[in-house]
C-alpha cells in the first residue's frame, strides 16, 4: 500500500511537472510572438521617422545636384557601370549625364541622347506612380510604397538607415531600397529593381540649393543628330 501510495505521488508529481513545462512552452512562445511583432512594429515606426526627417531636410529646397556611380544588371546579364552627374529641380526635372548618354526631363518631355550615336529619342514624360524618377526619392517619398527599416549599413564611410520600399500596387517597380544618412538624412544611395533589371545609384558630394537654370532641364538636338520622335 505505502509503496503504490508513493508511486501514485510520483505519478501525480511527473504529471503536474509536465503540465509546468507545457505551460511554459506556451508562454515562451506566446513571449516570442509579441516580441516579434513588438519589433516589427517599432521598425516599421522607425521608417516612418526616419522618412519624415528626409522629407524635412528636402521640402524646403529647390534644387540638388551629385555625383553619382550607376551600377545596371539587367536579368541574368552582367553588371555595368558608369559615373556621372545627376541634376535634380522641382517638380519633375532630372538631368543625369553619364558616360555616353543623358538623359533630361523638364516634366513633360522626355529625351535620351546618345553622343556616340547620334541620336535623341524624344518621348513624353510619363509617371504612373510606380516610374522610377530621382525626385521621388529626393523631395517627395512616394506614397504608393510601404516602407521597413531593413538594417543599417556604411556608404562610402557614411553610416546609414537602410529602408526597404515595396509597392501598394503593381507597376514597373518590384521594389527598392533607400540607404539615409543617419546624421543630416540625406540619400546616399538607391536602389531600384524592375522586373528587367536592378539599378543601383550612390551619391556623393551632393550640394543643395545649387541654383540650377530651368535651362537645364530641356534640350535642342545638336546639328546632324538623328531624332526618334515617339511622342
Amino acid at each position: 500500500m505505502i509503496t503504490q501510495f508513493n508511486f501514485g505521488i510520483l505519478d501525480k508529481k511527473l504529471l503536474q511537472t509536465n503540465k509546468n513545462m507545457i505551460n511554459i512552452k506556451k508562454y515562451s512562445i506566446l513571449l516570442f510572438l509579441i516580441t516579434i511583432l513588438f519589433i516589427k512594429n517599432t521598425f516599421a515606426q522607425d521608417s516612418q521617422e526616419i522618412i519624415k526627417k528626409v522629407q524635412s531636410t528636402y521640402e524646403n529646397i529647390t534644387d540638388a545636384k551629385a555625383v553619382f556611380t550607376q551600377t545596371l544588371k539587367s536579368s541574368g546579364g552582367k553588371a555595368n557601370s558608369s559615373s556621372g552627374t545627376i541634376y535634380i529641380k522641382k517638380a519633375n526635372k532630372y538631368r543625369i549625364e553619364a558616360s555616353g548618354q543623358i538623359i533630361i526631363t523638364d516634366g513633360q518631355t522626355s529625351w535620351s541622347y546618345s553622343p556616340k550615336k547620334k541620336q535623341v529619342i524624344i518621348d513624353n514624360y510619363k509617371d504612373d506612380g510606380n516610374t522610377f524618377s530621382p525626385n521621388k526619392f529626393l523631395f517627395n517619398y512616394p506614397e504608393n510604397f510601404y516602407s521597413d527599416l531593413d538594417g543599417e549599413e556604411n556608404v562610402g564611410g557614411v553610416d546609414c538607415y537602410v529602408i526597404k520600399l515595396s509597392p501598394r500596387s503593381g507597376g514597373s517597380v518590384k521594389s527598392a531600397k533607400i540607404w539615409i544618412d543617419k546624421t543630416e538624412y540625406l540619400i546616399r544611395k538607391i536602389n531600384i529593381v524592375t522586373p528587367e533589371s536592378s539599378n543601383t545609384y550612390s551619391l556623393k558630394n551632393i550640394s543643395l540649393d545649387a541654383g540650377l537654370s530651368s535651362s537645364k532641364f530641356s534640350f535642342s538636338p545638336p546639328e546632324g543628330v538623328e531624332v526618334i520622335d515617339l511622342r
